[in-house]
């Protein structure tokens, strides 16, 4: 067995190099420098789309009838899956209601379930009498937790 260290005439460790050192040391690697600019941009998107999201699209978001007149309403529960963007969000099957209790129009049917084939809910909306409302919708594909629900609102303007 050997004896080390400095009271034994060997030279000491030299410490490791703090990280302004490696940081001075990685602008003369131009490949390394690149790839961990490219880890970071994508850990930051992959931080960014970590969660999946889901909401509620309505066209049309605002409605202008005539009382005695009908327009149609398109409601949708959208579903983006986890580190995917906006974009690639597609409608799924969910249960739509109305939760708002309107005065001057009439909305049928005012709970609609929706599938996978047809996940886009439609609904009827009648002005009753000349005002302004708005309607309330809430959906969800699975309507027994009630941290899944989504609420969404569209403004009606009923005119004479």
């Amino acid at each position: 067995m050997t004896r080390g260290g400095t009271a034994f005439g060997k030279p000491a460790q030299p410490e490791p190099p703090g990280l302004a050192d490696r940081l001075k040391a990685l602008r003369h690697k131009p490949k390394t420098l690149a790839a961990l600019a490219l880890v970071a941009v994508l850990g930051a998107l992959a931080w960014a789309t970590r969660e999946p999201e889901t909401w509620i699209t309505v066209n049309p978001t605002e409605m202008r009838i005539a009382v005695g007149a009908s327009q149609q309403l398109s409601v949708a529960l959208t579903y983006k899956p986890r580190f995917r963007f906006r974009g690639s969000a597609r409608s799924i099957a969910g249960t739509v209601q109305l939760i708002s209790f309107p005065s001057a129009v009439d909305v049928a049917p005012t709970t609609m379930a929706t599938s996978g084939s047809a996940p886009e809910a439609t609904l009827k909306v009648t002005g009753l009498r000349e005002g302004q409302e708005e309607l309330i919708l809430a959906a969800s594909n699975t309507p027994t937790d009630q941290r899944s629900w989504q609420t969404t609102s569209v403004r009606v303007v009923v005119t004479r």
